[in-house]
């Protein structure tokens, strides 16, 4: 036995590793978007924002940092840093959309289209 430590940048590259152990197609559709891992900073995000984002990704299932002033909203901004699969991007945009016209969430939401959009290629 010998081991491997796989750098995947995209879905495409997933879906290939997947496939290439044999892995049953319809499980390399369900596992490839988990398999696509990133982690993303944004800078001078409304600490409101940061809240919604946090929480949005945990409930996800990834994980989000802010300052820790954000949760007394004793900070004028925050930089976030959120870690997460595709997977867990993916729903934290959907749920970030149904909110996107406060404390500059729209802004966040385009830039995490993106990220999204790179990863899914």
């Amino acid at each position: 036995m010998r081991r491997e430590v796989l750098k995947i940048d995209n879905l495409s590259e997933a879906k290939r590793e997947l496939s290439q152990i044999k892995a049953e197609e319809i499980s390399v559709d369900i596992m490839a978007p988990k398999a696509v891992f990133r982690v993303v900073k944004l800078y001078d995000v409304h600490p409101a924002a940061a809240n919604i984002v946090k929480q949005e990704m945990l409930a996800a299932g990834g994980e989000a940092a802010v300052a820790r002033g954000c949760v007394n909203m004793s900070v004028d901004s925050s930089d976030v840093i959120i870690m997460g699969t595709l997977k867990q991007y993916r729903r934290l945009l959907s749920k970030l959309k149904m909110q996107k016209s406060y404390f500059g969430i729209s802004e966040i939401v385009k830039e995490l289209e993106e990220v999204i959009r790179e990863m899914s290629k």
